[in-house]
């Protein structure tokens, strides 16, 4: 089969888009089965859907669309697909965890539920032979105008799945800066993680199985970047690079006797690093952490089932600064029934760690998740039936719904204070690092520019309009600030 694989347009702001690994992985897997095989990445090419239909012709198109921001550009292009008679797949977490809601798009003919590799192989040789879809594990499909979910598929051996051909793409256009290095690009080491935080996607998704690949086929796909496109640095796109020592003491031996030179970062859980864990990483090339503190109240971790140890996790970062790993925490801010009271008492824990960056998000449903469901359960929350009222549940980086007793203005005001600090360098040492996400946002903003097509246009307006917001809510509230001690 021809298979054209499309990486819809999520229209975000905040980071320049990542390599498509999930459709690199597929791609691979697709060719090395005899198909052939494309990637269409909407997020960095400039060239339309019609155009690339009727050039390369597709028997199927597999459509990723990661998040709901996605979902708008997901169906405009599955439309266009539609109407030549062109079967559409969809895949990617959030389709995997409402693919009901994705099927009723009318858009839509298949969903694959989890990893896509098997699943996806396994639909279009359905489709070859005439055998029935039902038989198809991981698939979810329209039947007599119903939506079918097939039984869930057993998670892959990471040694089943490919070494990744980056051929597919041009891995410069995804290349950005970070700590100590100038071209980064992400690859995996791993799946999944162990753990069971209410708030996140994990649990269903990925059944809190943690699994790694195997060293050679990362270490390999990292040679092979840095030989022939000159990738200098790597962010590990895991959920979490490692819950157990001893794994992580064999990944950073592989990793130095690769004598590959680039450095690393990854996300870890603080609590679970010990000083040796730290240097170790850091003989190894690891250059900065991203730490996911969620709250500083023990009773709230313990409710999110996050269970933070943050005396440790205070400790750790405090190693890290020792060290010298440039560190991110974060922290979740709108969580149901938070108070003022429990909010001050997370600020004032972040305010007192030794972190280089300090980021504030905002809480909301993700699809399938613990916290979603009690939500609904307890009639908060009416359960969204299309993809655009999903849409309108946002979180991370927009406030949403406010489930919380905290205004929504004050939980505003404190997520541009803590963004434009870290876009300013404000509070934090260093040279090169002291303004990286500032480097960051004008690299992306150039980037996009040079697309020069309107969807390109239309996120440099976006980005300097969040730009604005950050800085009107950072700097046009002291009354906040000062009630919240943001100084």
């Amino acid at each position: 089969m021809r298979i054209l694989l499309v990486n819809a347009e999520p229209f975000h702001v905040e980071h320049k888009a990542a390599i498509p690994l999930g459709l690199l992985s597929i791609a691979t897997y697709m060719k090395a089965k005899g198909h052939t095989v494309e990637i269409y990445d909407r997020v960095v090419e400039g060239t339309g859907i019609k155009r690339r239909l009727e050039s390369f012709r597709p028997d199927i198109v597999g459509v990723s669309a990661l998040a709901v921001k996605s979902f708008p550009d997901a169906v405009k292009v599955s439309k266009t697909v539609k109407k030549k008679n062109i079967p559409v797949v969809w895949g990617g977490p959030v389709p995997s965890l409402i693919p009901e809601i994705a099927l009723k798009t009318g858009s839509v003919d298949f969903v694959v539920v989890g990893e896509g590799e098997i699943t996806f192989s396994a639909l279009t040789d359905a489709l070859a032979r005439g055998t029935p879809l039902r038989a198809v594990d991981g698939l979810a499909f329209m039947e007599n105008g119903k939506p079918v979910v097939n039984k869930p598929r057993e998670p892959a051996d990471l040694s089943d799945l490919p070494v990744i051909d980056f051929g597919f793409v041009d891995p410069k256009k995804y290349f950005t800066v970070n700590v100590g290095c100038e071209r980064m690009l992400h690859i995996y080491s791993s799946k999944g993680c162990p753990y069971q935080c209410t708030y996140c996607y994990n649990p269903c998704f990925s059944k809190s199985l943690w699994r790694p690949r195997p060293a050679e086929y990362f270490l390999n796909e990292i040679r092979y970047l840095a030989k022939n496109h000159g990738l200098d640095g790597v962010f590990f796109a895991d959920d979490l690079f490692s819950p157990k020592r001893e794994y992580l003491r064999t990944v950073c031996q592989k990793i130095k006797e690769a004598e590959i030179d680039f450095v690393w970062g990854c996300d870890m859980r603080a609590d679970i690093c010990s000083k040796e864990d730290l240097r170790m990483m850091h003989d190894a090339g690891c250059r900065w952490i991203f730490f996911g503190i969620e709250s500083g109240s023990a009773d709230r971790q313990k409710e999110l089932k996050k269970r933070v140890h943050l005396e440790k996790a205070r400790e750790a970062v405090d190693w890290c600064k020792e060290i010298g790993i440039f560190t991110t925490t974060t922290f979740i801010m709108g969580l149901p029934d938070e108070t003022e009271e429990e909010l001050k008492d997370t600020i004032r824990y972040v305010q007192n760690l030794a972190a280089d960056v300090k980021l504030a998000s905002f809480y909301g449903p993700i699809p399938a998740s613990e916290l979603y469901r009690d939500l609904v359960e307890s009639r908060r929350l009416e359960e969204p039936k299309t993809y655009k009222e999903w849409g309108k549940l946002a979180w991370m980086d927009t406030l949403g719904k406010n489930f919380s007793k905290v205004p929504g203005r004050d939980l505003k005001v404190i997520s541009g204070w803590f963004l434009w600090s870290s876009i300013s360098g404000k509070n934090r040492g260093g040279k090169t690092e002291k303004r990286i996400y500032a480097k960051k946002a004008v690299g992306q903003t150039f980037d996009a520019l040079k697309r020069g097509t309107l969807n390109s246009l239309i996120l440099v307006f976006l980005s300097g309009k969040k730009f604005l917001q950050i800085v009107f809510y950072a700097t046009m509230f002291p009354g906040i600030r000062k009630k919240y001690n943001l100084r």
